[in-house]
């Protein structure tokens, strides 16, 4: 519904509010970099509301939120220290969310390529969201590790770690594979699933 849509909006600009406020804050303590990290996560929360209007669908609900609530995990973790502070509990968390709104990203990139007359059973979108999940997940850990080594940073902290990470993953994906499968459920069977993006369903 139009309601739910302007709500997730609301819910957005809230995000951006605190985001000025970790923008703020990342000056006060002079770190540039984390500065330029809130600055792109500002704009990040912008591109499904973009794409959104550029296609003339809506996301599947609570897509744009989540996506929200990643970045602001990621953001709070690192200026706030809460990722050292609250180790390995936070971090954890923060890959469920992290997953799980990848997985709804690409559960609606699914239900695109069926807006655009390319079918694919449920199987392989569900599948499709576990593999690409998992892949860039195992990605991301590789990249802390070079990272850690370039600048000498404690992003990685070692096998056991990477382990849990990508257990942590898992988990998000298969959220999101069970959000899409009550959602594909939700499909009547007059209707493809490209359906779930006309704006009021």
């Amino acid at each position: 519904m139009m309601n739910r849509r302007v709500n997730e909006e609301y819910i957005l600009l809230f995000f951006e509010l605190l985001f000025l406020g970790f923008a703020y804050q990342a000056i006060v303590i002079e770190d540039t970099t984390r500065f330029y990290v809130v600055i792109a996560s500002m704009l990040l929360i912008l591109v499904p509301l973009l794409a959104e209007r550029k296609f003339a669908i809506s996301l599947p609900a609570g897509t744009k939120a989540l996506i929200a609530f990643a970045l602001f995990l990621h953001v709070a973790g690192g200026i706030n220290r809460w990722y050292w502070k609250f180790m390995p509990y936070y971090d954890k968390f923060a890959h469920i969310v992290s997953a799980f709104a990848l997985g709804l990203v690409i559960f609606s990139f699914f239900l695109l390529l069926d807006y655009w007359e390319i079918r694919m059973q449920p199987s392989r979108i569900y599948a499709g969201i576990f593999i690409f999940v998992l892949i860039f997940g195992v990605s991301w850990e590789i990249g802390e590790y070079y990272i850690d080594v370039l600048v000498k940073s404690s992003y990685n902290n070692g096998i056991t770690d990477s382990i849990l990470d990508v257990i942590s993953n898992i988990i998000g994906s298969l959220l999101a594979i069970a959000l899409a499968c009550h959602a594909l459920k939700q499909v009547p069977e007059s209707e493809y699933p490209s359906s779930l993006l006309k704006p009021g369903v």
